[in-house]
């Protein structure tokens, strides 16, 4: 205990004045023996001794009632929190401070990391002028915010205070690796605090073993608990991003929130608001039983194409923080195909393009082959074919303005092209672009081979490494028809076909078709799919961003029945997908918490540079590497819940090439759930540490202060006070009557109604003997 006023303090001897004048006003009687008033005297000697010690304790009691008063104005306040706060000096002390996402969960108004910070404040004033003070801050991965620091008060508690929570769990035993790992300087063992909510998350490599080979044994290790000791009612929204890479404008998207009610016993029933561009696109109930996660499914049209940020949110509770979920939505207006068409006819059967028109512009799911499982049509969705712009142009009218904005180019049987229009594809392949070729009867496979395929330059590229031959086969004979034998369902294009009891592709037969040879090395060439007899059927090839997909027959039924297979369709149109000119900035919709964030650019646009702002602004610059075909960055500071915008200009003619994108961090979803540990399960894990641990819980704290407070107790020394005077009254007012002996013994009835404050008032003043009397 101490005293906020210490210079009122010796005013308590007065204390004594009242003792001291007892005792000087004590005389001793002379006494006179007198046989007369030898009874008498009995009785008075009986009463004396009373009355002595009435006054004896009337003495004690003024005394106390002067101590009590002298102490009032002295202030006297106590620390309920006195064992967290260790002597000593030269000491070298480590605060771990949990900066996980439930630490941002509210008791009483306050979080559990305000909570912390106070602590860990109280903590720092303690500290002797030879202390050394390290803080760390701990999440999924642990940082130092100083070390060894010494004792500035004022930039101890700036550093503090800045503080803020991540999106991720905490890693206690990562943060202690950290401090006790061989990096760790000096040879003192330090003191550890560590200031969490007590989240069994943040505990749980610690749980699994192994730091008792990292923490010396005997270490002096505080855990403070500034959590909750009531049970959280927490209801989350923890996903999903949107599965889609781009949605497309004007086409119907899915948006799927998920919804988790964390809690053992209660029924949960919320609404889920779906915001782009903070309006409110729809509103979906959940009623969510004990443990239960559910999602539903919204669907929203864009009507603008950009970047659109969304967010799933539920009514706000104690832990605001998964309250949300935050999400990019990139929209792209439609995918330009550009259909080259070298063998136009009026008669539609004669037509080079007749079947693949056809199938982009397909619109009717249920004439689809459906899989064997039933899992729906095995191309992409009429959403997708709606999603498709389509442009034929004959061979005449390709040029680099007609490619301007297209996504993929189809070449089928274009045998009249030349060397301007070949270029013109190369370099729409090698900026991403895609190009399906299907070579016919109007195809000379030297002039593509020599012309077409070569990339002029030192450098050797090609289109593909695959070599046309003269075409093979006789459509009289059967016996010289190829069918499909090896498909590789790997493939993103091919996967959905891998039905072996359906017999997709395979039931298909070429009666004329181009033999193709890949030439050694083809490492940016490879097989798709290849004919019986071990020709390749299908290659894929890669140059620059782009892709090319070459095969050995064209897309009619002058060489075969494919296109007259329903298997068909849904190829052409996987393909088309697969091919589909990939974006100058890729970025993710939604990055995890404390993740790291690739960032692709086309490699086209080297060199480049970018950056990413985060979400209080701060920008960070990016450094790309090529992989492939591509450059890629990466960005791992996703330390903040939040939208992060990221900035690209590349190129090395003016003006520059410039592109925006934005991603969203979001809460760990194990975060939703509060399951906190217990000081005898922090005992079992951490058996060789000398451990003190500290419940300062919110609740404890509305008990006995805050941590670090100096907590008042004059309050009560006032109740004190008043029971002194009330008891001094009563006893020197009552104490001195004396019963007569003729009377009865009175029964408790008589002595309660003896006790009304009008008959006490009577005995005090006299008029209570006056009215017996009159009554006898």
């Amino acid at each position: 205990m101490t005293f906020l006023h210490w210079a009122l303090l010796p005013l308590a001897g007065l204390a004594v004045v009242p003792i001291l004048l007892h005792l000087l006003t004590l005389h001793r009687l002379r006494t006179v023996e007198l046989s007369t008033y030898r009874f008498l005297f009995d009785s008075y000697v009986q009463q004396r001794r009373r009355m002595k010690f009435l006054e004896a304790l009337l003495a004690l009691l003024r005394s106390l009632f002067l101590l009590a008063l002298v102490l009032v104005f002295c202030r006297p306040v106590v620390k309920h929190w006195d064992r967290l706060f260790g002597g000593g000096a030269g000491r070298e002390v480590v605060l771990l401070v949990d900066a996980s996402a439930s630490m941002n969960a509210r008791t009483a108004g306050q979080s559990s990391l305000d909570r912390a910070k106070a602590a860990a404040l109280a903590i720092a004033k303690g500290l002797g002028r030879d202390d050394r003070l390290t803080l760390i801050r701990v999440g999924a991965r642990p940082v130092e915010v100083f070390n060894r620091f010494g004792t500035d008060a004022e930039t101890i508690r700036e550093k503090v205070e800045s503080l803020e929570p991540g999106p991720a769990r905490a890693n206690l035993f990562a943060a202690l690796a950290h401090v006790f790992g061989p990096r760790r300087q000096g040879d003192t063992r330090p003191n550890v605090y560590v200031f969490t909510d007590g989240q069994s998350n943040a505990w749980r490599e610690v749980r699994d073993g192994g730091l008792e080979r990292v923490v010396p044994e005997g270490t002096k290790l505080t855990v403070v608990n500034v959590g909750t000791d009531d049970a959280v009612a927490n209801r989350g929204v923890v996903g999903d991003a949107p599965r889609q890479r781009q949605a497309i404008l004007g086409l119907p998207v899915r948006l799927r929130p998920r919804v988790v009610n964390p809690s053992k016993t209660e029924t949960a029933e919320v609404t889920v608001g779906v915001f782009l561009d903070e309006k409110e696109v729809a509103r979906v109930p959940f009623t969510l039983k004990p443990g239960e996660t559910a999602t539903k499914e919204v669907v929203y049209t864009p009507t603008e194409a950009g970047v659109l940020k969304g967010r799933f949110e539920i009514p706000p509770d104690r832990f605001p923080d998964d309250d949300t979920f935050l999400f990019t939505l990139p929209v792209a207006r439609q995918i330009k195909v550009v259909l080259v068409n070298g063998r136009p006819a009026a008669d539609p059967f004669e037509d080079g393009a007749l079947y693949l028109r056809t199938a982009l512009s397909a619109s009717d799911e249920d004439e689809r082959p459906k899989s064997k499982a039933g899992a729906g049509a095995l191309g992409p969705t009429a959403e997708f074919v709606r999603s498709l712009d389509v442009q034929e142009l004959t061979e005449d009218r390709l040029s680099t303005d007609a490619l301007r904005e297209a996504s993929v180019a189809i070449l089928a049987d274009c045998g009249g092209l030349d060397d301007k229009k070949y270029a013109t594809l190369r370099e729409f392949v090698a900026t991403g672009g895609g190009l399906l070729i299907f070579p016919g009867e109007k195809v000379n496979p030297d002039l593509y081979n020599k012309q077409f395929f070569p990339v002029p330059g030192p450098q050797k590229e090609a289109l593909t490494a695959a070599e046309l031959g003269p075409a093979a086969g006789d459509a009289a004979k059967r016996t010289t028809y190829e069918r499909l034998a090896s498909i590789d369902f790997a493939h993103p294009a091919l996967s959905v076909f891998d039905d072996p009891d359906a017999h997709y592709l395979t039931s298909a037969h070429f009666s004329r078709r181009f033999p193709l040879k890949l030439n050694e090395p083809h490492g940016s060439s490879w097989p798709l799919a290849k004919f019986a007899s071990g020709a390749p059927a299908l290659v894929e090839s890669r140059l620059g961003d782009g892709v090319v997909v070459l095969a050995a027959f064209p897309a009619d039924t002058r060489w075969g029945n494919l296109p007259l297979k329903p298997e068909f369709v849904p190829l052409v149109l996987r393909l088309v997908s697969y091919a589909t000119h990939a974006a100058d900035l890729e970025v993710p919709s939604t990055v995890p918490a404390d993740g790291a964030a690739e960032i692709a650019v086309a490699g086209t646009w080297a060199p480049v540079t970018g950056k990413v702002n985060d979400t209080h602004g701060r920008p960070t610059r990016l450094e790309f590497e090529r992989s492939a075909s591509r450059l890629l960055g990466q960005f791992e500071q996703t330390d903040a819940k939040g939208y992060y915008a990221v900035e690209v200009r590349g190129g090395r003619v003016e003006p520059p090439q410039v592109a925006a994108a934005s991603f969203a961090v979001n809460v760990a979803p194990e975060e939703s759930r509060f399951e906190s540990v217990t000081e005898e399960q922090v005992r079992e894990w951490l058996p060789r540490t000398d451990l003190t641990f500290v419940n300062a819980s919110a609740e404890q704290q509305q008990t006995y202060g805050a941590l670090g407070e100096e907590r008042e107790v004059w309050r009560p020394l006032i109740f004190i006070l008043f029971a002194i005077i009330g008891a001094e009254f009563m006893l020197a007012t009552l104490g001195g009557q004396v019963r007569d002996e003729s009377e009865p013994p009175r029964t408790l009835a008589q002595r309660l109604r003896d006790a009304t404050p009008g008959r006490w008032v009577g005995r005090m003043t006299g008029a209570g003997a006056t009215l017996e009397s009159e009554g006898a």
